[in-house]
């Protein structure tokens, strides 16, 4: 299995709108049996020191069995769902963390993840 997570920008897109996309994930994904969502929350934004925290997006934590059929599949199914721009998919191929973002001609080319995968952190030393 393959791990694959989805970043919606909190600022564009309510709470009630969230349920949408986890549904309709799962839904698109069950029915071409290329995987399931996991998991779904609310991340904080990182802040300076004199700042209050606010959630800067939603997170779909996904795992995938065809990573290449499955990105297509998600990319899809969030363009149905209304995905605003700035949506984020995150995943590993080839040992290489990738992301693809969508802006407003639709989805970008892979390119290189800027988010610090959950698989690369460390164990904390003795």
């Amino acid at each position: 299995m393959h791990y694959v997570y989805v970043k919606l920008p909190a600022s564009k897109h309510s709470a009630h709108g969230e349920h949408v996309f986890h549904e309709g994930l799962e839904a698109a994904l069950t029915q071409a049996q290329l995987g399931s969502v996991l998991g779904w929350g609310a991340s904080l934004a990182r802040s300076e020191a004199h700042e209050t925290a606010h959630v800067a997006f939603h997170r779909i934590d996904i795992e995938v069995t065809q990573p290449e059929l499955a990105l297509a599949l998600l990319q899809r199914t969030l363009t149905d769902l209304g995905a605003p721009e700035g949506s984020e998919l995150h995943y590993t191929l080839d040992d290489t963390d990738w992301q693809n973002v969508r802006g407003p001609g639709g989805w970008s080319e892979r390119q290189p993840s800027t988010a610090t995968p959950l698989h690369r952190r460390q164990a904390p030393r003795r």
